[in-house]
């Protein structure tokens, strides 16, 4: 049997080992490709977010998370980002703020948008699982160019929450 020491011991050991940490799997390629994504084509995604929600609410996109190595040649073409992610989660807004009710919720709520893509969490089509809203926080973790004919699912989810929550 093993000490109460040497247990305790062992267990300051592990937790003194730093702890591995994985290569960033974002390449040159990759890296390019959003920086040119992000100054040609997103402010208009941007734009048109914060015009459905009908004032500016600040967008926080994590760029690292939604490159996915070897997709760099697609980043500027419609499918990838915004035809699964920005035009439906701009479409879902639009419709909560289709009136001065929605448009007054979502300005008192809605303090920030983030988006994201955890390839561990984020479904390919059940997009109100991904979906959270709390803090005043809307969390968007959806997989960029997959099953783009599903964006009327998409804004149905955004839709669902938010009508929840507000």
């Amino acid at each position: 049997m093993i000490s109460r020491r040497y247990a305790l011991a062992a267990a300051l050991a592990l937790l003194s080992v730093p702890a591995a940490r994985a290569e960033p799997t974002i390449g040159l390629a990759e890296r390019r490709a959003i920086a040119a994504y992000r100054q040609d084509r997103y402010p208009t995604q941007e734009k048109a977010i914060q015009e459905a929600a009908g004032f500016a609410v600040p967008v926080e996109v994590a760029w690292d998370d939604l490159t996915i190595p070897g997709d760099a040649k697609y980043y500027s073409e419609p499918d990838y980002f915004e035809k699964t992610i920005f035009e439906p989660l701009a479409d879902g807004l639009k419709e909560v703020a289709k009136d001065k009710m929605g448009r007054e919720a979502l300005s008192a709520k809605l303090k920030t948008i983030r988006i994201r893509f955890d390839e561990n969490t984020a479904p390919t089509s059940n997009y109100s699982k991904r979906l959270t809203f709390n803090g005043g926080v809307l969390d968007v973790n959806w997989r960029p160019f997959t099953n783009v004919a599903d964006s009327k699912d998409r804004v149905e989810a955004v839709v669902k929450l938010l009508e929840k929550n507000l």
